[in-house]
């Protein structure tokens, strides 16, 4: 038996010393791709959730739950008091749309982004949309519904500051139409944009640089995707690749 404990031998410190040496220089080099893993992974997550809310408020027009709906995107404070983006859903029930309609005086039907209404509290009007979650845009909820809702996102940005862009939809394409940030021009020429950039925020980085005659960023991006839709409500989402330059489809 003494012969056999003499075999067995442990690690002397310069072993160990050698060994967490190693372990060391292998976490320096994995630590980076993961953690641009993990915030490639946090983006994309706030990105679909997106993307989730749009298709899910068009899928409650085709079901005729709503005859006209909004996404509503607002960059600014959340509740945490971190810079951040709210965006919500809203419906027009199929009645109050075909009061709108049947109005001779109203002029709803001409106004692309007019009826693409951006409610506010300091409007001063009755509420424009029959389920809104937040009508005083406090984020402090008025309605619990899985049809429209609101989420807060502290992880992305998208290319404005402060501000807020609108689009509509509804089961006739004839009513697309939107407001705010997401609108290229007014008046009679409207035209509504059919994309949202979104990008990882940081502290150096409070909103997504994109060159609007291209699409493409004008500064390096590591994490950049963007949600495209049509006026039918089809949705899509496409990633950044900054090696090849070009989006590739997600």
């Amino acid at each position: 038996m003494r012969v056999q404990d003499e075999k067995i031998k442990g690690f002397n410190v310069l072993e160990l010393i050698i060994v967490i040496a190693i372990i060391g220089v292998l976490s320096a080099v994995a630590y980076p791709n993961f953690s641009d893993w993990q915030k490639d992974r946090e983006t994309r997550s706030d990105v679909v959730e997106i993307k989730s809310l749009i298709e899910g408020i068009n899928a409650q027009v085709q079901r005729g739950q709503y005859a006209f709906v909004q996404v509503d995107v607002e960059e600014g404070k959340l509740l945490t008091g971190d810079d951040g983006l709210i965006v919500t859903s809203k419906g027009m029930k199929p009645k109050t749309l075909a009061t709108l309609l049947n109005d001779g005086g109203s002029t709803w039907w001409v106004e692309p982004n007019g009826r693409c209404h951006i409610v506010d509290e300091t409007d001063g009007e009755e509420a424009y949309w029959d389920e809104d979650p937040d009508p005083n845009r406090d984020q402090t909820l008025d309605l619990d519904k899985i049809e429209v809702r609101q989420i807060d996102l502290d992880n992305v940005a998208t290319t404005w500051v402060g501000k807020i862009g609108a689009v509509c939809f509804g089961k006739n394409d004839q009513w697309y139409s939107g407001n705010g940030e997401l609108v290229s021009s007014s008046g009679d020429d409207v035209i509504v944009d059919s994309y949202l950039f979104i990008c990882n925020r940081s502290r150096t980085r409070s909103q997504c640089d994109i060159d609007n005659s291209t699409g493409e960023p004008t500064t390096e991006h590591d994490y950049l995707y963007v949600i495209e839709w049509s006026r039918f409500g089809n949705i899509k989402l496409e990633k950044w690749n900054k090696r090849d330059l070009e989006w590739i489809e997600q």
